[in-house]
């Protein structure tokens, strides 16, 4: 009797219980649920320190062979940063803004050699050679009439010739040689130049500003290609530009 009660007890509750989901609906409830997509744009940031060269880029299509997308096959870049800290040589206004407009030209000369720049190379020997040769001839010959009168002239004493030997006190050592002294000289230059030359356009560059110290400031310039291509076709739709 005890099992039967339990039993009719356990069915009630079944019945209970399915009638309380019938009265709340006859089917349950969908919930929405959004899409999900795998990321295959995303955008990265390459540095050159030395350089003070920011490059930001966007890849736009991921290797899915054989790297399964761990490496991007095609990017593009969106936008080129030029980072100079400028000394304003004093606190005044006119001397930040002298800062400020030197500030601008460093920045987008970064720019420009950053991007393109021509190297020339140039080496130039010069040789030089001189040869000086000298000559130091000292000789004591005889004249003529040694030892003789001077013939019809009785008032011209005799010449006497004397050797180097039999002079003496010889003011000149060197008597009778012959000295040769060459000097040789040789120069050479080995001059070598190497010069570095950028040149280019930029177009639609801005500047952000950040003082660093009390007379230090600190310029950026910012090249965004999107913007660049506006102002572009803007130039030649509107203001003449050439392309």
């Amino acid at each position: 009797m005890k099992n039967l009660t339990n039993t009719i007890v356990l069915i009630g509750l079944i019945a209970v219980t399915t009638t309380g989901c019938s009265m709340f609906g006859s089917k349950a409830d969908s919930v929405d649920v959004p899409r999900s997509e795998a990321i295959t744009r995303q955008k990265f940031s390459t540095f050159f320190e030395d350089d003070g060269i920011k490059i930001n880029w966007e890849c736009i299509d991921r290797d899915w062979f054989p790297s399964l997308g761990f490496s991007c096959e095609e990017s593009v870049i969106e936008s080129i940063e030029a980072t100079i800290t400028i000394p304003s040589n004093g606190g005044t206004d006119f001397n930040a803004y002298v800062a400020s407009q030197v500030g601008q030209v460093e920045v987008m000369g970064m720019l420009v050699r950053f991007i393109n720049t021509e190297i020339t190379s140039e080496r130039v020997v010069t040789l030089m050679a001189q040869n000086v040769e000298k000559a130091d001839d000292t000789y004591r010959n005889p004249i003529t009439g040694t030892g003789q009168n001077a013939g019809s002239r009785p008032d011209i004493p005799a010449v006497i010739g004397i050797s180097s030997r039999e002079a003496p006190r010889d003011p000149n050592p060197n008597m009778n040689f012959a000295l040769r002294s060459n000097v040789n000289s040789t120069v050479r230059d080995l001059n070598t130049e190497v010069r570095g030359t950028a040149k280019g356009r930029l177009i639609g560059v801005a500047f952000n500003y950040d003082q660093r110290d009390d007379q230090l400031l600190q310029i950026t310039g910012l090249w965004d290609r999107k913007r660049a291509e506006q102002l572009q076709l803007l130039g030649t739709q509107y203001f003449n530009q050439q392309p």
